[in-house]
């Protein structure tokens, strides 16, 4: 994929996710808002990882890894937000992309996008999995 349209499309996904709100009369749910608020921020840095990576690294299984780690993310942070009844499993799902897209990263070698990248999935899979259903 070229890495100009990915960018574009992780822009867009991110404006639909910073303008999205709690709907009217959602149910509260038991979720612990301090593990919420955690796994919101390491999904955003996880995310931002990814990107960088994404434009940085020229390893095509690389940039598959960050792409679906990314839009991962994204959607987690999306249903987390207004603790979707899903969100608990979008974190399993979520949880699962980082780990993959961290081992791909250090199959990378040396490159500094690449370790930057997989610490930041390996932070957000341990709060992705502290979130899961």
């Amino acid at each position: 994929m070229n890495k100009t349209l990915a960018l574009l499309a992780f822009m867009a996904a991110t404006t639909f996710v910073a303008f999205s709100v709690r709907p009217a009369g959602a149910a509260d749910t038991k979720i612990d808002p301090v593990k919420k608020d955690a796994c919101i921020k390491a999904c955003n840095d996880c995310l931002r990882a990814c990107r960088e990576c994404l434009v940085t690294c020229d390893c095509p299984n690389c940039e598959k890894h960050c792409l679906t780690c990314l839009e991962t993310c994204r959607a987690c942070v999306a249903l987390m937000e207004y603790e979707a009844p899903l969100s608990g499993a979008m974190c399993g799902l979520c949880a699962k992309a980082c780990e993959n897209c961290a081992a791909e990263c250090l199959k990378c070698g040396d490159m500094p996008c690449c370790k930057k990248c997989a610490e930041a999935c390996h932070r957000c899979m341990a709060t992705c999995k502290a979130m899961a259903d």
